[in-house]
């Protein structure tokens, strides 16, 4: 059992994919869940399925849910001060690199959106995601 825990979600879902011989669009337009959204979770950027994607997923892997829900990452509800959050974005917006997750310290994957407001001013928007925990700034 351990060595089956060992696989990620992210690794099951594309193996099971491939197996099926489903592309990523294939799947996208088989489960009716959103192409970003897949893409999202075989990258290991979502950790966790809503109870409707994870029936729609194991129907068409052809698994039980169950298979999948034992591979989502469990979730520990800690919160992360305002503070600290700007902090983080702020050496984001200032192109530092090698940042930590403030919950458990692994690396941080970050990067700078750049959008535009209506007045077409340019608004850089800071993200980052842990690459093993749930902590995120997406906003």
């Amino acid at each position: 059992m351990y060595n089956i825990l060992m696989e990620s979600l992210a690794e099951f879902i594309q193996k099971k994919r491939e197996k099926a011989g489903l592309s990523i669009t294939g799947l996208a337009h088989k489960t009716n869940i959103k192409l970003d959204v897949l893409e999202d979770i075989e990258s290991g950027k979502e950790l966790f399925l809503s109870v409707t994607q994870r029936q729609q997923l194991a129907r068409a892997l052809k698994c039980s849910p169950q298979d999948l829900k034992m591979r989502e990452r469990e979730f520990k509800f800690e919160i992360v001060s305002d503070d600290a959050i700007d902090v983080i974005k702020s050496r984001i917006l200032n192109h530092e690199t090698n940042l930590r997750c403030p919950l458990c310290g692994e690396p941080l994957v970050t990067r700078i959106a750049k959008m535009y407001d209506l007045e077409d001013n340019l608004i850089l928007q800071p993200k980052a995601h842990c690459v093993k925990c749930v902590f995120q700034i997406k906003e």
